[in-house]
């Protein structure tokens, strides 16, 4: 029989073991209180387009012409989920572009097939000046091919051309460019249309630079280029510089400087944005309040130092996680999923009115990978297609920094009250986060939602799995239906999650 001494022991032991249950039990259940406030009387603060949320796929994608094929059914099914949506088919390998519009079997810097055009032997020959880094061909097999996958998924083009094919007074040479621009037009495609990729980091990465006026110049010359071609009616989107920052100053120069020479050339003011190096992040980097206020800091930035072209719209070309291809295991995992999310609330509030995702295939940020399965964020994406409208809509959030929140009128095609307003938020916390619904757009607690939660099994950040309100999701037999909320005035959040909301019957004017 057990001495009292060592029951007294036992049962101390015992009672603190269930004391510590009790707790994490109430922290992950009860979670902190946050209060949502939303007025029935207010003016959308921006309005967005329906493709909004775009993707991209780099350039070095198509070097190799077995790595993707556009005409598969599977690979079509998954970006037309994604439509309306513009493809940006860019990057820094957009530099070593040549287009030919024969297929030529043998091409190198000491020889050029006798059936190549005079364009792209002289772009052959320019290019070989920079050794460094190969160039190849896109031939109009390949580039029928991208447009054609681009028409039956709804998806709209944007191209980037080559801005290293340069005479030797440093003027860009556009004879390749007109070829592509003359087979285009004959096959009909309708493009819009970027001249170089991140042009303030031609130093580093190329040896070269190119300043902000002569940029300007060779961006007026495209313009004429695409009027003449009969491309007057296509956006040309530039010039695609990195994001502002305090070490790199210039980053932010290059962007003024060019629209003081350019501004008259150029449809959108467009730039890249990453929060993180690929190499060092970490998974916390990626669930830090810190890391996610990097954004808006930028935004802020780049439109005040710009504010004298606000007529110009302004895009996010290419934007992810973490720069240099994506953090292998984080950026393609749930564990980058709040951060994508939070990217799209903000660059609607602050009516940045396209952000284009690297990428849509190829790279570890990818929301497609290798075997065509969908990454978390691609089904994060789909649901904000399905379910966040164009009107964005003041929310005024009362939480703590780790329970972000963003509100837009309810997408018209998901429902047809048009009162509806959509919620999303992100809980960076391991806690259950309880949002009560306060303002005079909603009506006491006889509300109608339809609710959307994803999460990763067992809050596992690392997960490339999800599952919508416990269920796991799978492509081939997944539906993306909602929890039903009835009768009540808050919603709330597991931890480790992101969650939609559909609310009906609201007295929201604006949305109607």
């Amino acid at each position: 029989m057990l001495s009292n001494k060592r029951l007294v022991t036992i049962c101390f032991t015992v009672l603190c073991c269930n004391i510590a249950l009790l707790s994490v039990f109430v922290k992950l259940n009860i979670g902190e209180r946050c209060f949502i406030t939303i007025d029935q009387h207010q003016e959308a603060l921006a309005v967005i387009p329906d493709d909004f949320l775009s993707i991209g796929i780099d350039t070095s994608e198509i070097e190799n012409y077995e790595k993707i094929d556009f005409s598969k059914p599977l690979f079509r099914e998954l970006a037309s989920a994604l439509a309306p949506a513009r493809l940006r088919l860019g990057g820094t390998m957009s530099e070593r572009l040549i287009f030919s519009s024969e297929n030529i079997p043998s091409v190198s810097c000491t020889h050029c097939p006798a059936n190549a055009s005079k364009s792209t032997c002289s772009a052959v020959k320019k290019l070989c000046r920079h050794k460094f880094l190969p160039f190849f061909l896109m031939t109009g097999d390949k580039w029928a091919e991208i447009n054609e996958f681009c028409k039956e998924t709804g998806l709209k083009l944007l191209f980037s051309f080559n801005l290293l094919l340069r005479d030797r007074e440093h003027e860009w040479d556009s004879h390749n460019a007109a070829e592509l621009l003359e087979y285009s037009r004959h096959k009909g495609y309708d493009i819009d249309w970027q001249l170089g990729n991140e042009p303030n980091s031609f130093r580093h990465v190329f040896n070269i630079s190119i300043s902000p006026k002569t940029l300007a110049q060779d961006f007026h010359k495209l313009r004429n280029l695409l009027n003449h071609y009969g491309y007057r009616k296509s956006l040309l989107v530039g010039p695609d510089t990195t994001r502002p920052q305090p070490k790199c100053p210039y980053c932010l120069e290059f962007m003024i400087e060019f629209l003081g020479n350019g501004s008259n050339s150029i449809s959108v003011r467009s730039w890249h944005q990453y929060y993180l190096n690929s190499r060092t992040a970490k998974l916390e980097d990626f669930w830090n309040p810190d890391t996610f206020d990097l954004l808006e800091e930028q935004i802020q930035t780049m439109k005040s130092y710009t504010a004298k072209y606000n007529h110009i719209p302004m895009w996010l070309t290419e934007t992810s996680s973490s720069y240099g291809g994506g953090a292998p295991g984080l950026s393609n995992s749930f564990a980058g999923s709040p951060l994508w999310l939070d990217k799209l609330g903000l660059s609607a509030k602050y009516n940045i009115t396209t952000v284009i995702r690297q990428s849509f295939f190829g790279g570890n940020y990818s929301l497609v990978d290798d075997r065509l399965d969908p990454s978390p964020d691609w089904w994060i994406s789909v649901l904000y297609k399905k379910l966040v409208g164009n009107k964005v809509l003041k929310v005024d959030c009362k939480c703590s920094r780790f329970q972000r929140m963003y509100a837009h009128c309810a997408n018209s095609k998901y429902t047809n009250d048009t009162t509806a307003i959509t919620l999303f938020a992100i809980n960076l916390e391991l806690a259950k986060a309880r949002f009560l619904l306060n303002g005079t757009a909603f009506h006491g607690n006889d509300l109608d939602i339809d609710e959307y939660i994803i999460s990763a099994p067992s809050n596992n950040r690392r997960s490339k799995i999800v599952r919508l309100n416990g269920w796991q999701l799978h492509y081939d037999s997944s539906v993306l239906e909602p929890h039903h909320i009835k009768y009540g005035n808050h919603i709330s959040m597991p931890p480790y999650s992101i969650g939609f909301w559909v609310i009906k019957n609201t007295s929201i004017k604006i949305c109607q």
